[in-house]
């Protein structure tokens, strides 16, 4: 497949989606950090970190405007439709350069200005992008499943796919290089203005370097990981590929060696400082280690039911995709207006404002954990129904319950460490027991197809 017009036109109408919610998402943060300004940092250079929400709003503004004239401006018919796709595939991509040389621009100045009001400090240039990786790439992923289309079709029946995925790869590292130059640039011209020390530079130069090479990585890795699930599926019509199982357990093992970075930062004798800067690496490997264990989910939901036709585990992955996405949305704008209505010494109603606000987003983190317990116990009773494992599973419910007891009764008993060490393993105990269980699954799928 080189070029195919039905898979060109349902792109299109996925990108022209993806932007209207990028729009949404960018506005409603970009709002919220703008009052967070104005209440916190009253200083004109303070607007640089908001700076990339106004670009998106502005650009995503610009794309729909332009595809609802160019389609108003014709009798609409198939041709017209297909132009008309084809220039949101086409602006979106666009869209997405422009977006991210905004980003390579402000980021040393952002650097440069840093946080000094402690109400502003929660408040990360760039922290937008992470936001719409996980809202928006979901759902292209899921749309481009339910579609039934491959992101690398281009190359999907070609004998060299993977030199084609590495030769991709090549090319994000390319675009990853000219966005650093922007940057250096920039780095440059404040060096020009503002003569700063020369200790300052080489800390913004060496935060730089970590921070292109770190998201380059993991960009790499997810897209690689997306490429292997697309072939192997690709290969698989008729079965559940053994590949599925696999990205579990690498999703698992680097969610495993994140969260003993996270426990040791908070362990090891080192200053408040120094713990500052290694969780501000490790803080962006989050996003993408639960965007590729929801790549998984939707894959292999995706064959199950192609195989066994069960809509019991669509149910479950989708109750999962949809408690993992809307907590993380939620949970960023409670975040943010937290900071925004910070606690005043003079301020009762502020105070109150506050305490709602964290509280309401510590029951969105417990509601979305009850969602994927449900969605779990979906997938086991789905499973056990289609007799792929026996009903003794069933009792694993039980065990979730008391998984689920055992924190909330720390939470009054433990400091917070505690309670977070307990979370990770048990997580990892969890998501490990699945591995297992859809391995036997999809061994005893392929005995039956086979059979």
């Amino acid at each position: 497949m080189f070029y195919d017009e039905r898979i060109e036109n349902v792109k299109g109408k996925i990108s022209r989606n993806a932007v209207l919610i990028s729009l949404l998402i960018s506005f409603v943060l970009g709002s919220i950090h703008i009052a967070n300004i104005i209440r916190n940092a009253p200083e004109n250079k303070y607007f640089w970190f908001v700076s990339l929400e106004i670009s998106i709003v502005i650009g995503c503004l610009a794309v729909l405007a332009a595809g609802f004239i160019k389609g108003k401006l014709y009798e609409k018919d198939e041709r017209v439709l297909s132009e008309q796709n084809g220039f949101y595939s086409r602006a979106a991509s666009i869209l997405m350069k422009f977006v991210l040389v905004i980003f390579a621009f402000v980021k040393p100045i952002t650097l440069y200005i840093g946080k000094k009001f402690i109400n502003f400090s929660d408040i990360e240039f760039g922290g937008i992008l992470y936001g719409l990786l996980f809202v928006v790439g979901i759902y292209i992923v899921y749309c481009f499943r339910k579609n039934d289309i491959y992101f690398n079709y281009s190359i999907m029946d070609s004998a060299h796919y993977y030199k084609g995925v590495f030769k991709n790869i090549g090319r994000f590292g390319l675009w990853a290089l000219v966005f650093f130059c922007i940057s250096i640039v920039s780095l440059v011209g404040i060096v020009a203005l503002k003569m700063p020390e020369s200790e300052r530079i080489i800390r913004i130069f060496l935060d730089m370097t970590a921070y292109y090479v770190g998201i380059f990585i993991e960009v790499a890795l997810l897209y690689l990981l997306y490429s292997f699930l697309e072939k192997s599926s690709y290969r698989n019509e008729n079965s559940i590929s053994r590949s599925t199982v696999i990205s579990l357990a690498i999703t698992i093992l680097l969610y495993a060696v994140y969260a003993t970075g996270v426990i040791l930062i908070d362990l090891l004798p080192i200053s408040q400082l120094n713990a500052l800067r290694f969780a501000s690496l490790l803080t962006p490997i989050d996003p993408y280690i639960r965007f590729a264990l929801l790549i998984f989910l939707t894959y292999f939901g995706y064959e199950y039911q192609r195989v066994c036709k069960n809509k019991l585990i669509s149910s479950a992955c989708v109750t999962i995709l949809l408690s993992e996405t809307l907590s993380a949305f939620l949970g960023w704008i409670m975040g943010h207006l937290t900071f925004v209505f910070m606690p005043e010494l003079l301020s009762q109603e502020a105070y109150m404002i506050n305490h709602i606000l964290s509280t309401m987003s510590a029951y969105i983190e417990d509601v979305s954990c009850l969602a994927n317990i449900v969605g779990f116990v979906l997938l086991i009773f789905a499973l056990v129904k289609d007799q792929m494992i026996c009903k003794v599973h069933r009792f694993a419910i039980g065990a979730f319950v008391i998984l689920v007891g055992v924190e909330l009764f720390l939470r009054t008993q433990v400091d917070f460490l505690s309670i977070r060490i307990y979370h990770f393993v048990a997580e990892i105990i969890v998501l490990c027991y699945f591995a297992v269980i859809l391995a036997f699954v999809v061994k005893r799928v392929g005995h039956k197809i086979s059979s």
